[in-house]
Parts: C-alpha cells; sequence; structure tokens
C-alpha cells in the first residue's frame, strides 16, 4: 500500500517484516535495528536492550507489548497491525519516531498522540475501525506523506479534511475506500498545500463533480489529472490450476456458459467486456464492446464539461 517512489519511506515492506522475528529473543544483540514481535514470542521485553533499535514492527501485540513500546525512545520506524489498544498515548513519548504505519488498529477514537510526534514525515493509516476525527492530526506538522485507507469491504469514515490545511509541509497525499463527508468541497482545504507533489486518490472516493474540481485547480499535481473511466476483460483467461473449476468434472465445467475447452485442451472463462467509472456511486459497467464504448464516451464528456465549468468558474 505504500507509494515509495518518492523516497518518504525507509521502512522493510510487509512481506519482509518476518525476516525480522524470532521466536525467542536473547540479549547482546547489538548489530539488531530492526525487529518484528508479536504476542507468541517469548523473552520480547530484551528489545529494549538493543542500543541501535530504530524500527519496530508489532503484529498482532498483546496490551503489555504496546506499553512497553513507550520505553523505546530511539525508535525511528513503527508499524502495529492488528491491535485493540484503548488508546494511542504512548505513541506520544516516542518523539524521534519518523515513520509511523497503523493497520487494523481499533479500539481508539482519540488520534491526536500521533498529532504530538514533531519528527514525523510519513503516516500510513489502514482500516481504523472507531476513528473519523482526523483532526488530531493537526499538530504533525512536519509530515510529507500521508494515507487514510479502508479496505474493500468496510470504507474508513473520515469527518472532514479541514485538517489538511495544517500539514503545509505535505508532498504525497493517499485517500482510498473512504466515507467522506457530503459537501460540495470537501478537499478545499488542499488549496494551502503549496509543496503537493503527488495525489493518488480511489476511484469511488469522491463524486464525479470532486475529481472535475482536482483536476481543474490542480493539473499540475500528479494524480489530478483522471480517465474518467478504466476498461478491462473482453480477453479469454486460462483457469488457473488452483482455481475449483480447474479440477471440476468436464461434465459439470460444460454446464456452464461462460467455460469452455480450447483447442489446446485447456480450460478457459470468457471474460466481457467491462469498465469502472471515475466518481463515487458510479456502477460498474458489463456487456458488449460496443455499449462499453458507448457509456464510457457519454461519462467521459459529462466529465470534461465539468471539468471545463470549474476551470471557468
Amino acid at each position: 500500500m505504500l507509494d515509495r517512489s518518492g523516497g518518504h519511506w525507509t521502512v522493510v515492506p510487509n512481506v519482509e517484516r518476518y525476516a525480522y522475528q524470532m521466536p525467542e529473543w536473547t540479549s547482546g544483540q547489538k548489530l539488531v535495528s530492526i525487529a518484528t514481535i508479536s504476542s507468541d514470542d517469548t523473552n520480547w521485553e530484551l528489545i529494549g536492550t538493543f542500543p541501535n533499535l530504530e524500527e519496530l514492527t508489532l503484529h498482532s501485540p498483546s496490551h503489555e507489548q504496546l506499553a512497553f513500546v513507550s520505553k523505546l525512545w530511539r525508535l525511528k520506524r513503527l508499524r502495529i497491525t492488528h491491535a485493540r489498544p484503548k488508546d494511542i498515548g504512548f505513541l506520544s513519548r516516542l518523539q524521534n519516531l519518523e515513520e509511523v504505519i497503523l493497520e487494523y488498529v481499533s479500539g481508539f477514537s482519540d488520534i491526536s498522540p500521533i498529532g504530538e510526534l514533531k519528527k514525523l514525515s510519513a503516516l500510513h493509516i489502514e482500516n481504523l475501525r472507531r476513528v473519523s476525527d482526523f483532526s488530531g492530526l493537526t499538530g504533525a506538522t512536519s509530515l510529507k506523506y500521508l494515507s487514510l485507507y479502508g479496505t474493500i469491504d468496510w470504507s474508513q469514515p473520515v469527518d472532514g479534511f479541514e485538517f489538511l490545511s495544517s500539514l503545509t509541509g505535505l508532498e504525497y497525499l493517499g485517500l482510498h475506500f473512504l466515507k467522506a463527508p457530503k459537501v460540495d468541497q470537501p478537499l478545499a482545504s488542499i488549496k494551502k498545500l503549496r509543496n503537493l507533489r503527488k495525489l493518488d486518490v480511489s476511484m469511488n472516493a469522491f463524486p464525479l463533480e470532486v475529481f472535475a474540481w482536482i483536476e481543474a485547480n490542480f493539473s499540475h499535481i500528479d494524480g489530478a489529472v483522471r480517465p474518467a473511466f478504466i476498461k478491462f476483460g473482453g480477453k479469454d483467461e486460462e483457469i488457473h490450476q488452483r482455481d475449483i473449476r480447474f479440477r471440476m468434472p468436464i461434465e459439470e465445467f460444460n454446464r456452464f456458459p461462460n467455460l469452455f475447452i480450447g483447442s489446446d485442451g485447456k480450460r478457459y472463462q470468457r471474460v466481457p467486456h467491462q469498465a469502472a467509472l471515475l466518481g463515487r456511486g458510479q456502477r460498474g459497467l458489463t456487456g458488449s464492446q460496443d455499449r462499453i464504448d458507448r457509456a464510457c464516451e457519454l461519462h467521459a464528456q459529462t466529465y470534461r464539461k465539468l471539468v471545463a465549468q470549474f476551470s471557468n468558474s
């Protein structure tokens, strides 16, 4: 989920986190600078004796481990995943933090302790079930990268984006799978972000009018100019060996009109022409290529008119 193209992140990728986990920690590990701990680890308290520890991942941590983190004042990078702390006040004691990731962390509603981190430059938030007010981030004035994410099955609620106006050093803003407020210009505050270089906003985060307003006002920013639609499908796809249809008895397989055996003897599925339209509330399209082309062109015309209106206003 992290965009590393701008050089804002040095934390190890998610997939590499377990390379830094020990089933049983031992003392005297002066060379350890990166660690991952979880509630199943033993002797995990010994990480507090590692003089060079700068990066920590807490994966499904216990409450004791969360509380213990406040003692690790040397930390520069912290990732917490799958945890339920009642509050995150312990983070405000870690004033050397520069990069923070919170993924699937629920149980708390006050995010202001993160706003007290004066050196924080990169923050990724994903699926915080009880947080909707992000105004507590206004104090994190060193932020250059901020991403707020929900997930495909759950939209991250955001009460408002006014807090962004105080993050004047922000260079990257990512917004995906959100439940945003229904106001005319929810992102009006980004006009004050003179250093903003890149916007990464999911196609369904806002109504079409908001995307048109963004393009009209910030066409110089990477990601502000968007296609009105994305077409896909329309090609036969080979069925993978891990797919249950790969092992399905041939009599049953042949009952499905979109499945067939190719001349090479392999199993395939016919994928219809499809398209996703820019803007919240827009339905995905499925059908013939002509139908998809016509619908996409009409949507694009509507979008271009909206951009022109905002450009002239």
